[in-house]
């Protein structure tokens, strides 16, 4: 009886030629196979058993939180990566996992939520354009993740670029954009560096069983995830100085104003003690009599104000 195609079976290829074609029946016993599964769907599990795949690998495929890491196993090896967020209403550094088991010559994927690297291979693949080989593949894919964490990192650049060369917003206005920014950076951080250390030991551990071409290949991936890695810890690096030069500004602006207050308390403390002193309001103050008293004393207090702004220009307060 011919096996149909299970609901949770988004998508599968065999690579046994070239161009690879597309699998619609018989899923069971394929060799230089590709297998992209919805994990959160029922009936995986006795599917994946019936494949021959053990248990433990099961589990560790199928487990809902994961981080990237890459595990060698008499057939094969487990890799689990992480890949940019493109899901439209969604954080990019929300990154989405991508568990790719190669098992006994085939692969197979696993997935929860889309992921635009998977798609883009997909696509190429309908066309007739898509990897000659199950290698070719997995090089691909990885090429394809670190594509989309690149135009990313490109998005992220750009903004603090413009944070650095704004001078007409307002400084809490660009501590809040530049706090987003560092919180998107530790989230890519957090996914990127264990990421790197799961490709170096699969570009290691690949000299065993891979082509010279696709070795090379893969090694290139490596130095590219490296590369935005550094990339991250640059930006990382920037945003900490921004931080700071922001700070710096706030401090100054301070600094500044509490300045100009004390001069402004300085020139009025004269005066507000002679006022306070004539606003007595007891026998024998001179003037009381006199119907220029007041005129007279303001015309005072204006000097005073005028020698004592002079006398703090000249001692050079300003």
């Amino acid at each position: 009886m011919t096996e149909q195609r299970p609901e949770f079976m988004i998508d599968s290829w065999d690579f046994s030629t070239h161009p690879a074609q597309a699998i619609e029946s018989d899923f069971h016993d394929r060799q230089n196979s590709w297998f992209h599964i919805q994990r959160d769907q029922p009936g995986i599990q006795e599917w994946l058993q019936n494949s021959g795949i053990p248990e433990p690998l099961i589990d560790a495929v199928l487990e809902e939180d994961t981080r990237p890491r890459f595990e060698r196993n008499p057939h094969g090896f487990l890799l689990i990566l992480k890949g940019v967020n493109l899901t439209e209403g969604e954080r990019p550094e929300d990154m989405l996992s991508l568990r790719i088991l190669y098992y006994k010559g085939n692969i197979y994927s696993f997935r929860k939520r889309p992921l635009r690297s998977v798609g883009v291979l997909r696509e190429r693949l309908k066309q007739q354009q898509g990897p000659e080989s199950l290698h070719d593949f997995l090089v691909m894919l990885i090429e394809e993740i670190n594509n989309r964490l690149e135009e990313l990192l490109d998005v992220i650049e750009a903004e603090m670029e413009q944070l650095e060369d704004d001078t007409t917003g307002g400084t809490s206005e660009r501590q809040r954009h530049l706090t987003q920014l560092h919180r998107r950076m530790l989230r890519l951080v957090r996914f990127v560096r264990p990421q790197l250390t799961a490709i170096e030991r699969l570009a290691a551990d690949a000299v065993k069983w891979l082509e010279t071409d696709n070795v090379q290949w893969l090694v290139n991936e490596r130095d590219s995830t490296q590369r935005e890695l550094e990339s991250l810890e640059m930006l990382l690096e920037q945003v900490w100085m921004l931080r700071e030069h922001l700070q710096q500004e706030v401090a100054e602006k301070m600094n500044r104003n509490t300045y100009w207050l004390s001069v402004i308390a300085g020139v009025f403390l004269p005066i507000s003690f002679l006022t306070g002193v004539f606003g007595i309001n007891i026998g024998g103050m001179p003037g009381v009599e006199s119907d220029q008293a007041f005129w007279i004393f303001c015309g005072s207090l204006a000097v005073i104000a005028v020698v004592e702004f002079l006398l703090l220009r000249r001692l050079r307060f300003w």
